[in-house]
């Protein structure tokens, strides 16, 4: 196999690639440039970068959009002994090219910006190959000696480029989570997050910090340290990211630190011991490395990993609301363990989760997941109902769910979550002790439709296959409009005695 690698980059929505060999690494934009003497077209000043000045260029100043996205990150470009950064939003990923699969092309201009394109194997979009020629004999450009990047990554990514066909050479991306360094192979990595704005989200959890924009969607953004079993991140240390494309969409693994992209001959990877290091897929260790020794991570495995690809299927569109598909499954059939009766032909995401017993509810029914609200005015006298806590200037009320179902659970206020619930124009808080995942059904037991009236409980709930384990399938919203009913037929002056004792 012959080609290249390329790393790819966004410049005013264009996806601009660069080969390995000339891209030395990413970073953060500064808030400000520090001037030059100098005048050029693009010139936007120089950033210090360990102790060397490198002169810094907006491309989208030479193509007339200054409309487009902003610049988030610092391309930083060493071609011919000359080192110089320029301003992308975001990074794309790396993808390896075979050489006829370039196409030449003609820019009528004296110094075009490019003369070949290829479209990326992953989305079949167009990627425009950076001429660093053209950007370098700019007029009043400013040229600055390469110093070397760390860990020698050009040469390094030089000897790849030229012997990857040769299968004993893997180009590695070096990882920081806190204390522990991690190395990937930069084929599974989709785009490089360099520096991680997380939003809340209803899926936050141990593991899981928020949401990041990554393009037009709301990409979920998962602890790399508990993903694997290694612990967890401090809020400290989450500052970067690195993004992993699966089939249904994208998910973030949270890191301290992007250390460089590396050379690495297969050799160089120790096979890991027969036990001792309890990490979910890890196949080696890396020595001999900046920062010491680097555990590394199996691409494949991960990108194969279901609940892995159930998190990043999870992703929303950036200004629109969470959006939770039922994908078609196979037509209705009869199961044998449940007497004869059907089984519903679609496929859901349930939140599962702790209420004195492990129950599904459809995610769709939960309109926010918030922590135990620090202030509530207390209801006393042992029923559901423990009182009323005020969210977005609306007064809710806040009820023990496994109270209500009749089961019996410690709820620690420090790691409980509160299950926001509307229905008939009413929101609800459920307390529940512990979150478990967000995960699809296998299939569901579909029954006739219930009493709208009537109370829900466990032994009267369908149940909802998930993974290998059959959970009661709780409606919340059915919970809420039955409580609501009881309250109009039983004082619909407000008293909530009833409930308080139930």
């Amino acid at each position: 196999m012959t080609g290249t690698l390329y790393g790819v980059f966004t410049v005013a929505d264009v996806q601009v690639a660069l080969p390995l060999s000339e891209l030395r690494e990413v970073i953060p934009c500064p808030a400000a440039f520090d001037p030059l003497l100098a005048v050029a077209p693009g010139l936007v000043g120089a950033v210090n970068l360990r102790n060397q000045v490198i002169p810094v260029l907006d491309l989208r100043l030479l193509l007339n959009r200054r409309e487009a996205a902003a610049a988030e990150v610092v391309v930083v470009v060493t071609y011919d002994g000359s080192v110089f950064g320029l301003l992308a939003h975001a990074v794309r990923g790396v993808v390896h090219i075979e050489d006829e699969a370039h196409l030449d092309v003609s820019v009528n201009t004296e110094l075009p910006l490019f003369t070949r394109t290829f479209e990326r194997p992953d989305d079949n979009a167009v990627v425009s190959v950076l001429d660093c020629a053209a950007v370098r004999n700019t007029p009043g450009m400013v040229l600055a000696a390469d110093t070397g990047g760390p860990s020698g990554a050009v040469a390094q990514a030089q000897q790849a480029a030229s012997g990857i066909s040769a299968g004993g050479r893997s180009m590695m991306m070096l990882l920081r989570c806190g204390e522990i360094g991690l190395a990937v192979d930069v084929s599974h990595i989709h785009s490089v997050v360099p520096e991680l704005i997380l939003k809340s989200s209803p899926l936050d959890g141990p593991t899981i910090h928020g949401v990041v924009e990554l393009g037009d969607r709301y990409v979920p953004t998962v602890d790399t340290l508990a993903v694997l079993g290694l612990g967890a991140l401090t809020p400290v240390d989450v500052k970067r990211g690195v993004s992993l494309a699966y089939e249904r969409g994208l998910l973030v693994l949270a890191v301290t630190e992007v250390i460089s992209i590396v050379a690495v001959p297969d050799a160089d990877v120790l096979p890991m011991p027969e036990f001792g290091l309890p990490a979910a897929h890890a196949v080696g260790i890396l020595p001999g490395q900046a920062g010491g020794s680097y555990l590394v991570l199996d691409g494949t495995a991960m990108r194969a990993d279901a609940a892995l690809g159930t998190l990043a299927a999870l992703g929303t569109p950036v200004g629109g609301t969470p959006a939770v598909t039922q994908v078609a499954g196979r037509t209705d059939t009869a199961d044998p363990r449940f007497d004869g009766r059907v089984i519903q032909d679609s496929v859901r995401k349930f939140l599962t989760y702790d209420a004195g017993v492990d129950v599904a509810t459809p995610l769709t029914q939960i309109t926010e997941i918030v922590p135990f609200p620090a202030e509530v005015i207390p209801f006393v006298g042992g029923g559901p109902l423990r009182g009323v806590f005020t969210h977005q200037r609306a007064t809710v009320p806040l009820i023990s769910l496994a109270a209500l179902l009749g089961r019996p659970a410690d709820v620690d206020e420090t790691t409980a979550r509160v299950l926001l619930i509307e229905a008939r124009s009413t929101r609800v808080g459920f307390i529940v002790p512990h979150l478990r995942a967000i995960e699809e059904s296998v299939w569901e037991e579909r029954r006739a439709d219930a009493d709208p009236g009537a109370p829900v409980t466990l032994a009267g709930s369908p149940l909802v296959k998930i993974g290998d384990r059959m959970l009661p399938r709780v409606d919340l919203e059915q919970v809420v409009r039955t409580m609501v009913t009881d309250h109009e037929r039983t004082d619909p002056a407000g008293d909530r005695r009833a409930l308080a004792h139930a």
